[in-house]
């Protein structure tokens, strides 16, 4: 299909964007699409804008422009605001933000982690195993990331369902798909995780725990002033969501990668040392998020289009990822691929995935336990449709049923 012949929201294209990348690719790598900006679609164009965040600033709001609604407004003005901290920032500002959060994701603190996550993978896989059918989204890859953050913020596991409502609700607006009865109710649930996480950051104010609620509290940089209440909020709110929606999506769309190509799940299982890779090359093939914003700050030029200043541009990383300019047979997946771990998933330059380390070691333990422990893995006949979750901005399967042999 040529360019012209599609409606890039439509239903149809935001279920399946792929034959729509491609023709952008082909025909207008970087085309202006009202309501979305000038759009990019190659892997090469998308590490320039990365790259250069004086030209392409992440001084916004995320997501989709959407018309404010008055409702919304007053819903928000109950709680403590909207600080612009990690994602919706530019230098110096976010330096400040990264600079006092980067030392609880650092690689090696991370890596001290995989007993603990194995032992919830396990702990999840143990809850459905003697069925030998699972939900997958709802019933592991919910479960994993989600409990991961839950334990690192050090907040009550019993809490976990409201957390997944706020993430689920954070992010809903993003991809602009969304009612407006849906938005108001989404701004309630942002007002109800503030003033929640607020009266823990009292709890860790007055008696301080190991936790990451008590290292934004107790986070200090020589010349800076500490997180007030809204930045930390804010933090949160992206650590949150940041922590396990898009390490959900992973999950469930590798193994949907594995089951439509069962040569290379053939491959993990003679020789599980490819897991890691495996896992790159999943977030290659489904990114979890396919596009973010920026905004020029004075007239520009991207892959020869210029792009004016005060400019949305759309960074279409699941298109980048498909470029086979960059990735050889890029529709095809390969477990081995040399180059996969160079995927766009998780961006690049100052903006790189905080979580990226995190979510790389869930990634891994979730698959390295479902191969150990599920053998014949097959779909449930009927009972799935493999749609997604709507969104210009996040890809992610609704459910995924599965049955298996216990190993």
């Amino acid at each position: 299909m040529a360019l012209a012949d599609f409606n890039p929201f439509s239903p149809e294209t935001i279920e399946d964007p792929r034959a729509f990348w491609n023709a952008l690719r082909e025909e207008c790598p970087v085309f202006e699409i009202p309501g979305a900006g000038f759009v990019v679609s190659r892997y090469e164009d998308i590490a320039y804008v990365l790259n250069h965040e004086d030209i392409f600033s992440s001084n916004q709001p995320p997501g989709m422009e959407q018309p404010l609604i008055p409702e919304v407004e007053e819903i928000l003005r109950q709680g403590y605001g909207i600080a612009n901290t990690l994602l919706t920032n530019d230098p110096p500002s976010h330096t400040r933000f990264r600079a006092l959060v980067n030392k609880a994701f650092s690689a090696r603190r991370v890596a001290g982690l995989e007993p603990y996550v194995r032992t919830i993978a396990n702990d999840l896989i143990d809850g459905f195993i003697r069925d030998e059918r699972v939900e997958l989204v709802s019933q592991f890859a919910v479960g994993l990331p989600l409990t991961v953050i839950a334990d690192a913020l050090g907040v009550a596991r019993e809490d976990m369902d409201k957390f997944k409502r706020w993430s689920d609700d954070s992010v809903a607006p993003l991809g602009g798909m969304i009612s407006h009865e849906r938005r108001i109710e989404c701004a309630g649930s942002l007002v109800e995780f503030q003033h929640y996480f607020a009266a823990r950051l009292d709890e860790r104010r007055a008696a301080p725990r190991d936790d990451l609620l008590s290292d934004l509290i107790a986070a200090r940089l020589d010349g800076a002033a500490p997180l007030n209440t809204a930045e930390m909020l804010s933090i949160l709110q992206q650590l949150l969501v940041a922590g396990n929606e898009t390490t959900t999506n992973l999950i469930a769309s590798a193994m949907l990668l594995l089951l439509h190509n069962p040569d290379q799940m053939a491959a993990l299982r003679e020789d599980p040392s490819l897991i890691p890779n495996f896992v790159e090359e999943a977030l290659r093939m489904e990114s979890p998020v396919s596009t973010l914003f920026r905004v020029t700050t004075c007239d520009a030029e991207i892959g020869g289009v210029r792009v004016p200043a005060g400019s949305r541009v759309a960074v279409v990383y699941g298109s980048g990822n498909r470029d086979d300019s960059h990735f050889p047979r890029a529709d095809s997946m390969d477990v081995r691929r040399s180059n996969a771990r160079s995927h766009l998933a998780f961006g690049q330059g100052i903006h790189f995935c905080l979580g990226a380390a995190l979510a790389r070691l869930e990634g891994k333990v979730a698959f390295e336990t479902l191969l150990a422990r599920m053998k014949n893995i097959r779909f449930v006949p009927d009972r799935n449709d493999f749609t997604h979750t709507p969104s210009f901005i996040l890809r992610g399967l609704k459910e995924l049923w599965l049955e298996f042999d216990p190993a």
